[in-house]
């Protein structure tokens, strides 16, 4: 991607109460969903029906998220294949006086599924 071309995020979410710690931290286990989600709605553009994840690869935190931050979640296309498309998904903070931080991102692979949850082309419409 150019390095000065506008980036768009997939997903923009503010970090409540319910997704912190007792110390204001925004909970791992919380983020993995967000991501989940923003890696879902591109998947699902694609493939024009549901997807299911297959496989995240490991994540590290280089900034917590903090109570009250904006969370923007940008998704990347790396690889489009017959059934499943892998992404790259990047997560920034920004805080509340408006400083963004790179937090973490990771690469997630999307497979198309059919209603019964059985893979299918993406090209194919359930």
């Amino acid at each position: 991607m150019d390095s000065n071309a506008q980036r768009f995020p997939t997903l923009r979410v503010r970090a409540l109460p319910t997704a912190t710690n007792a110390y204001g931290k925004v909970q791992a286990g919380w983020l993995m969903g967000q991501i989940d989600l923003a890696g879902s709605l591109d998947a699902e553009r694609l493939a024009r029906g549901p997807v299911a994840t297959v496989a995240v690869n490991a994540f590290q935190f280089t900034h917590p998220i903090l109570l009250g931050d904006v969370v923007n979640l940008y998704v990347e296309r790396l690889r489009v294949g017959q059934k499943s498309v892998t992404l790259k998904i990047a997560v920034e903070a920004e805080r509340l006086d408006g400083e963004l931080v790179f937090v973490t991102e990771v690469i997630a692979t999307f497979v198309a599924v059919d209603m019964d949850g059985k893979s299918r082309n993406l090209a194919e419409v359930s």
